[in-house]
């Protein structure tokens, strides 16, 4: 059974944001799309099961229900929630990020 893939317009906004740093300042248009990449797999991943990846080790987050999954190969980390059959993706963060902070 196939999950509904619903990214939030502040993750949509976060991903933007990256992904212009990662060409416009550090000049690396190659890590950009390594990232965008890893990111449609981890969506892919997403849509199929998305229970294979673990709970948010913030305690916080996973008494909220979020779960993350990492970006292959990159330090980024994205945050989502399951609904139903929807899942919620609700920030992609940087991992030395304190990202749990800027949940919405």
């Amino acid at each position: 059974m196939d999950y509904n893939l619903v990214v939030v317009d502040h993750a949509d906004e976060q991903i933007d944001k990256l992904v212009g740093y990662i060409i416009d300042r550090l000049k690396n248009p190659d890590a950009a799309m390594r990232f965008l990449d890893g990111l449609e797999k981890i969506y892919e991943r997403l849509r199929e099961h998305p229970l294979q990846f673990p709970a948010c080790t913030d305690e916080f987050l996973r008494k909220r229900g979020y779960h993350e999954a990492l970006v292959p190969e990159m330090n980024y980390r994205v945050i989502f929630r399951i609904e139903s059959q929807n899942v919620y993706i609700v920030g992609v963060f940087h991992a030395l990020e304190n990202y749990e902070s800027k949940i919405q």
